[in-house]
């Protein structure tokens, strides 16, 4: 079955702007120069970020071949440029990571100066191994490796990184003196062989930026517009990066949350996004409040988590009322595990997929033990910690520079002879040809088939619930989530020593509980491994035991009544999106997610109208005719 696509003609101003809310449309429409957008989880931060490049392009205030977006993640990246490809955008909007960026920029700059061109390191701590030489312990080697990132990052030296290391309690076993003598032997070692890692890829642009001011203006003059997603967790090397490609006038929109600003243990400094130094004076601040993922019972839970850790937030739910969050006391770790199972399959029950659900704990060894326990319980688990060898493969793939190169690791591996198809080397050499099957043409390369895994293998392949980190759910969204281990020793963690870890903890439940859009469950133990412990102080509830005796609201009781997966309908949406994906070379979850399927399987929509409501406005103004005649179809009347 295939079905015909409308054009892509170039979107106007008018359905750029389409189903807004006036903080969102306040944003985008800012007039040009340094624009902050402080924008609250599930306040469609993505949505006015690609928004604001399509209305600047069709405003003609910018150029689309001069537009730079920045995001932390590939799978960000890669959701960003499906986006602003269903705006038709007749240009080409350059949209990077961090070190994506930077790679280009030095491969350019080598390119320029005659130079090799940089080759990214597989295995650093193998050149960092080789840089101690006799004086390599395998005991020390992380802790110098976790240094050297730290000194890097940070742009520190000398006395300041000594204070610095102390103050983090990163434990690198070596004097002041011998760390410089080991970072100096590694630096000259990648020299050497001709290498560099992720962290060079930014601090030497930075480097050669700093010696040459015709580097700076060429970097301006490609990019003109920039935009930073997640701007709160840009540490100062990176910050750094942004203010050499600032020109003068500035003309850079940052986004970002401060109440998500959780990655500080990294060397991200939130204080960044909210001073911005040396991008000049006059910042427009526009504040998105409106939480459109979140019911108002999880949004005012989390609310309150923040303020009872001493930090503000203004957020208010647009969702209508949903089930009361529960808090559960439970008298051992054991008697949790078995609450968290049967609060999984209530929700399971509600709405249908294990694949909505989400366990969240603070640490990994707790993910580990629910993960096993809710195996043993029958309950499915999907997993992204895949070990260091999976971690491994993914990186040879990732750093191939070319579809050539990808095709040539590819056919040693599974072609020698010489790999069990049980070693992650072999599946992931088996995607990497699917991956090469899938995009014949065009040039794809290592940080494509990255790109790829992530949006359209990982997630879709194995149905489950997802037990993960607070850390690792940062970004993600469920139907239900429980929140466990909500305890002393854990929420904060004990190694939450000062006032400013002590405020991060506070943001890292916070994202934590905002991860559930419907159904939230927290869960605590008051004996765990043979330890006394207390529910955290900054839960918002004095009681033991709270459970709402409200019966299901008309959204949740229409999510219960979807049809079977394998419906006729889903079936036929399934069709329309895989040949949409193909014509318009997207990946299928950038056409219509999972969820977005079975909401309209539920409540199949009769006009474009209603189709946005579960989709993008400005997709469902484009192909909204393509898919109601494919439901019409399927679903007559």
């Amino acid at each position: 079955m295939r079905f015909d696509l409308s054009d892509r003609s170039p979107a106007t101003v008018d359905e750029i702007l389409q189903g807004l809310d006036d903080d969102q449309r306040n944003a985008i429409t800012a007039p040009p120069g340094v624009v902050v957008v402080r924008a609250g989880a599930g306040s469609g931060k993505t949505t006015v970020l690609t928004r604001r490049i399509a209305w600047r392009v069709a405003t003609e205030s910018a150029s689309p071949d001069h537009v730079l977006a920045i995001t932390f993640t590939r799978q960000a990246a890669t959701e960003m440029r499906t986006r602003l490809r269903r705006f038709g955008i007749d240009g080409n909007p350059q949209i990077h990571t961090f070190h994506a960026l930077g790679l280009r920029l030095l491969t350019q700059r080598a390119a320029d100066t005659n130079k090799p061109k940089p080759l990214v390191v597989t295995n650093r701590m193998a050149v960092l191994s080789g840089a101690l030489g006799a004086d390599a312990k395998q005991s020390s080697l992380m802790g110098i490796a976790n240094a050297i990132d730290h000194a890097t990052v940070r742009m520190l030296s000398g006395r300041g990184l000594d204070d610095a290391l102390s103050a983090s309690g990163i434990q690198r076993e070596v004097t002041r003196e011998q760390f410089e003598r080991i970072l100096s032997r590694y630096e000259e070692t990648k020299r050497k062989r001709g290498v560099v890692d992720t962290n060079d890829l930014i601090a030497h642009v930075v480097r050669e930026a700093q010696r040459d001011p015709r580097f700076v203006q060429s970097m301006r003059h490609q990019f003109r517009h920039i935009s930073v997603d997640e701007a709160q967790d840009m540490n100062p090397l990176q910050y750094e990066f942004l203010r050499l490609l600032v020109a003068d006038p500035p003309d850079v929109f940052v986004v970002g949350d401060p109440n998500q600003a959780i990655y500080g243990f990294n060397g991200a400094d939130n204080r960044l996004f909210d001073e911005l130094p040396g991008l000049g004076t006059g910042a427009r601040v526009v504040t998105l409040p409106s939480n459109y993922r979140c019911t108002p019972q999880v949004v005012e839970t989390a609310s309150r988590f923040l303020r009872n850790g001493g930090q503000q937030i203004e957020a208010q739910s647009r969702r209508p009322n949903g089930r009361a969050v529960s808090f559960i006391g439970c008298e051992n770790e054991f008697a949790e595990r078995n609450v968290i199972a049967k609060e999984l399959r209530r929700m399971h029950d509600t709405c249908g997929t294990w694949n909505l659900l989400a366990v969240l704990v603070r640490v990994n060894a707790l993910a580990d033990d629910v993960s096993e326990f809710l195996g043993s319980q029958g309950i499915p688990v999907r997993s992204g910690r895949r070990g260091p060898e999976w971690s491994a493969a993914i990186a040879q793939a990732t750093s191939l520079t070319s579809r050539e190169t990808l095709g040539i690791w590819s056919s040693d591996v599974l072609d020698s002879g010489d790999y069990d198809p049980s070693n992650p080397e072999y599946e992931i050499a088996l995607r990497v040809r699917e991956f090469l099957d899938d995009n014949r043409s065009g040039s794809v390369d290592g940080r494509a088939f990255g790109s790829w895994m992530t949006t359209t293998v990982d997630r879709t392949e194995v149905e489950g619930v997802e037990v993960m980190t607070f850390h690792a759910a940062k970004g993600r969204e469920w139907f239900g989530v429980v929140v466990a281990a909500a305890e002393t020793g854990y929420l904060p963690h004990s190694s939450a020593k000062t006032a400013v870890q002590k405020a991060e903890e506070a943001r890292l439940g916070y994202v934590a509980l905002t991860r559930a859009a419907d159904d939230l469950v927290v869960t605590w133990a008051k004996h765990r491994r043979k330890r006394n412990r207390t529910r955290s102080p900054l839960l918002p509830v004095d009681a033991t035991v709270v459970t709402s005796q409200r019966g299901p609201t008309p959204d949740i009781k229409r999510i219960s009544g979807r049809a079977p997966k394998n419906d006729a309908l889903t079936v036929a949406l399934r069709e329309w999106r895989e040949d949409t994906a193909r014509r318009s070379r997207l990946s299928a979850n950038g056409i219509l997610t999972d969820r977005q399927i079975r909401e309209i399987v539920a409540a199949p929509p009769r006009t474009v109208a209603e189709l946005a409501d579960v989709i993008d406005m400005a997709f469902a103004t484009r192909h909204g005719e393509s898919l109601l005649a494919v439901i019409a179809s399927v679903s007559p009347g």
